[in-house]
Order: C-alpha cells, then structure tokens, then sequence
C-alpha cells in the first residue's frame, strides 16, 4: 500500500527545492501550506480489538439479518470511523 504520508512529504520537499514553485505569492503556496499543515499533525493511532469489538457489536446487534448483513454493517462502520 501507498504510503501517501510520506509521498506528500517527498513531494513538499521537492517543491520547497525550486523557489519559482515555493514563493509564499506562487500558485503553489496554498496547497504547500496545506501540505505541512497535514504533515504536522500526529499519524492516527490504529483502534485496539476491543475498540473494534464495540463498535462492530454495536452496530451487528443493533438489528436482524442474514449473518452477512449483520458482518457487512459491521465493517461498514468499522470503516466509517477509522477507514482509510
């Protein structure tokens, strides 16, 4: 899997390398902005098991099914809080 993380950082550092691409008044200013405004936040921390237990249960017990309706609402939701 792409780790997009690192490829905008790669891709920062090459703009922050050719001044005509990173003058504060260029047409890349705002997305390099952006860019280490999004960097400089701390990385997710993965959910533990019994997170993912509590929200997949939440939602599996919450209503019937068939046992794959029950399982795919459960990743449904699983994925909605922490997906990427």
């Amino acid at each position: 899997m792409t780790d997009f993380r690192a490829l905008c950082a790669e891709l920062v550092k090459q703009l922050e390398g050719w001044q005509c691409y990173a003058s504060p008044d260029g047409p890349n200013a705002k997305v390099l902005e952006r860019a280490r405004a999004a960097l400089s936040q701390p990385e997710p921390k993965e959910p533990t098991d019994e997170e993912l237990l509590q929200v997949f249960d939440t939602v599996c017990l919450s209503e019937g099914g068939t046992v794959d309706e029950i399982h795919l609402r459960g990743l449904h939701a699983v994925l909605a809080r922490w997906g990427k």
